[in-house]
């Protein structure tokens, strides 16, 4: 059995990048997906460079900071995009070549930061695939570069981990493994260290740091290696 646990939101604020830089260390991370838009890539992108064994894909985004081509459709008056996961959805006018010319200049910058293709895309808030139109976007573009997309390759996506009391402890993460021993998967993560910018800007914030212990937790990793688990990324 292989699992992909991807560590969305690299570049996010700095207590993310440490969290998800300690997930690989002594945990089970072994891929993340960033935020070309962050003012942090230049931070992940050295941690990233310490770290030999991290896949780093792209986060493909449409909901949170600064849009990179300010296209008029997507973004406000000050190239900002629609907050929320589902506003941008909300606008009848969406100019959905705006949003193929976005998410290919975020593919775009990664491979002017790091020198190099990302390993696979997904998405901040699921907007890879929202609805039709973005999927047509999305897939077309891993097309374009020859990568995988979340949800549309080799790795079955296995939902269900998430900070609260009931779906974050070790023995729920074990009970997903079990329960998908028969697959290849990607179980996707949000660790980080909460810092002020994050519980500032984040409405989930303490729950990555509970994500971040159950990740690094003995218990999950020994139950990783008595099973003969193969930590990989895209």
């Amino acid at each position: 059995m292989k699992v992909v646990f991807n560590a969305d939101d690299l570049g996010y604020t700095h207590g993310v990048n440490q969290g998800i830089i300690d997930g690989f260390e002594h945990g089970v991370i072994r891929s993340t997906t960033m935020l070309m838009s962050s003012p942090y890539i230049e931070e992940a992108k050295q941690m990233v460079l310490e770290h030999p064994g991290l896949g780093v894909g792209v986060h493909l985004n449409l909901t949170l900071g600064m849009s990179l081509t300010h296209g008029q459709t997507i973004s406000d008056e000050n190239g900002m995009f629609y907050p929320g996961r589902k506003t941008i959805w909300t606008h009848d006018d969406i100019d959905y070549n705006e949003i193929y010319v976005e998410w290919k200049a975020q593919i775009e910058k990664y491979i002017e930061v790091f020198g190099h293709k990302p390993t696979h895309l997904d998405s901040h808030h699921s907007v890879h695939d929202a609805n039709p139109k973005a999927y047509e976007i999305s897939s077309g573009l891993a097309k374009e570069y020859g990568l995988t997309m979340r949800r549309y390759g080799d790795y079955k996506f296995v939902m269900g981990f998430f900070g609260d009391d009931e779906h974050c402890s070790a023995e729920w993460l074990i009970h997903l493994l079990e329960e998908n021993k028969d697959d290849d998967i990607e179980i996707m993560v949000h660790p980080a260290w909460c810092d002020r910018e994050l519980f500032d800007c984040s409405s989930y914030s303490l729950g990555r740091v509970k994500e971040l212990s159950t990740l690094c937790s003995a218990k999950v990793l020994d139950y990783i290696h008595q099973n003969g688990i193969e930590l990989v990324h895209y």
